[in-house]
This record gives structure tokens, sequence and C-alpha cells, in this order.
């Protein structure tokens, strides 16, 4: 029997996932739009990637409370899977890897992180062996056991339970911070439109450095200086007694931070929100002047 194997280059979830994650990147550093419009030409309304692409998010986000359902609802979308013009997503598919390669360094690409990326897989494989009556079926059982058990709210068994405390305390680190980047990448748009340079700066390094915590440690550790540095002269200039307050207290929480073996999430937001605070201040001196 055959073993179906993994392509980054058809799975259509993980490419959609990696040009979601370049859009972001593409506004931190007010480039071209180059994976916006890629988005809007092969996963507009009508196209096949756009009706594949709905398969995978509904075995994403769907949750059911008992296996059983669960494989159910798997079947369900198997079937409506063959129901895809082939041929017509085939050609889709060509086309968009095209035109990755033609705006994009593919190999970089193709090995940014997903969090999803096991179940994304996953659903890549069944999709395929839905297409082959040839195909290992211990490979297939796997796979449908990681939708099953992505799917299934049923309460785990006690072993389970274990596996899993131990996987989440090997990967907390990587995948907190992966966590972060989706939620970044989701609400992108609305939260963060008006930032300066250095609030850019360092979310452009937080997420291109989403796996490499010591660079991004460095990185850190000298704009918290620089900042606090920056905070303390405007203190000494400023007349106002609420802000020179609200500096004063900014200026202790920043200098009574302890960088370990990791940032968290807390540091850069405290950070990102002394930013803001200079550029407040700076905005007012502006409009007064």
């Amino acid at each position: 029997m055959k073993k179906i194997k993994h392509s980054k280059f058809k799975n259509t979830g993980f490419l959609f996932e990696l040009l979601t994650r370049q859009i972001t990147l593409e506004i931190l550093n007010n480039s071209q739009e180059k994976a916006k419009k890629i988005v809007a030409e092969f996963f507009g309304n009508g196209t096949e990637l756009s009706k594949e692409l709905r398969l995978y998010k509904l075995l994403i986000d769907e949750k059911y409370n008992s296996e059983n359902k669960a494989e159910k609802f798997i079947e369900a979308i198997l079937d409506a899977r063959t129901k895809l013009d082939e041929q017509k997503l085939i050609k889709e598919k060509y086309n968009l890897v095209k035109i990755l390669k033609e705006n994009f360094e593919i190999d970089t690409f193709l090995t940014s992180p997903v969090t999803n990326y096991r179940v994304l897989a996953s659903i890549h494989k069944l999709f395929e062996a839905k297409k082959s009556d040839i195909s290992d079926v211990k490979d297939l059982f796997d796979s449908k056991l990681t939708l099953v058990e992505h799917i299934s709210t049923s309460a785990p068994t006690l072993k389970q339970k274990e596996d899993k405390l131990f996987e989440d305390y090997k990967k907390q680190e990587k995948d907190l911070r992966l966590l972060t980047y989706k939620i970044l990448v989701e609400t992108f748009n609305k939260k963060y439109s008006n930032l300066n340079d250095s609030q850019k700066n360092l979310l452009r390094e937080y997420i291109n450095n989403v796996t490499n915590t010591t660079k991004f440690g460095e990185y850190y550790s000298t704009q918290l200086k620089t900042i606090v540095t920056e905070l303390h002269s405007i203190y000494k200039t400023m007349e106002d007694k609420v802000t020179k307050i609200k500096l004063r207290e900014t200026i202790n929480v920043l200098k009574t931070q302890k960088i370990g073996k990791k940032v968290t999430d807390e540091q850069v937001s405290s950070l990102m929100m002394a930013y803001e605070l200079v550029k407040e201040i700076k905005n007012v001196k502006k409009r007064i002047s």
C-alpha cells in the first residue's frame, strides 16, 4: 500500500495560513500588498480553492461533544470534498504556487511557522486518500485519529491527559508565542492601524523571530534600555504633574523587568505601551507649539 506524502504545495489550508501571515508582514513593512492581491484572486468567491478552504476551516473550527459525532462530521466533509471540480482545483493550485514562486522566496515562505500544521497535514492526507483506493491504512488511521481528537470535545482518558500535559510542557514556549502571533494576525487591522516605526519594528521582530527567542530577547533588551533613557529625558523636562506620575510609574515598571529565557507577552505589551506613551507626549507637544 502506498503511503500518502504530505505536500505543502498542495495543502490549501497551509498555503492560506502562510499568505495570511505574509499580509501582516506587508502591513508592518508598508510594502507592496502582494499577498493580499493573491488571496483576493485565488480565494475569492466561486474559486475551487475557496470551496476547499471552507472544508479545511470547517474541520479546524467545528467541535463536537463525542468522538462518534466527530467521525460522522469528518465523513460528511470528505464526501463534500469529492464533489469539487478536481481538474479545476488542480489548475488553480498550480497557478497559485506559480504566483507564490514569482513573488516570494519560496523556501523561506514555506518554512514559516504554522500552529495547526499537524491538523492541516492530516486533512490534506485524508482529502488525497479520498481520490485513491491505494493508500497506507495505518497512515490514514493516524490522520483520521488526529482529526477526531481535534474535533471531539469528549473527556480524554488519563493516558491522553498525561500525554497532552507532557506535549504542552515541551512546546509551551513556542506555542504561546505562535498563538499570540495568530491573534495578532486576526486583529491587526482593527487594533494596530496607527503604529509608529518603533512599535512596528517591535512587532516585526516578534513575528519574524517567533521561534528564535534568543535573538528576540537581545533585540528587546536593547530597545528596553533605549526607551527607558528616552522616558528619563522626557521626565526631567516635563512640567505637568499628572504626566510626570505616569512617566515615573512607566519607568519603574520597565526598570524592574527581568528577562529570562524568553520575553513574555506582558513584557512586549509593556514596551508597546511605553512607545505609545512617548508618542502621545510628542503629539501633545506638537499641538501646543
